[in-house]
């Protein structure tokens, strides 16, 4: 039963860690990179089905 209460206490310092302003910072710049890398990314795969001959240089 030790562990199922030690399990709960980590997972509530975790969440804790989590809603500290530099760690949601850190959070907000991987989503955002993760948004510009899918629009570019997206916008390759719109080029290459419009213009099959189309390539990267």
């Amino acid at each position: 039963m030790a562990a199922c209460d030690d399990r709960s206490n980590l997972i509530e310092r975790a969440v804790l860690k989590l809603g500290e302003p530099e760690n949601q910072a850190r959070l907000l710049q991987a989503a955002w990179r993760i948004s510009l890398l899918m629009m570019i990314i997206g916008f390759i795969i719109i080029l290459k089905t419009i213009f099959p001959n189309f390539t990267i240089t």
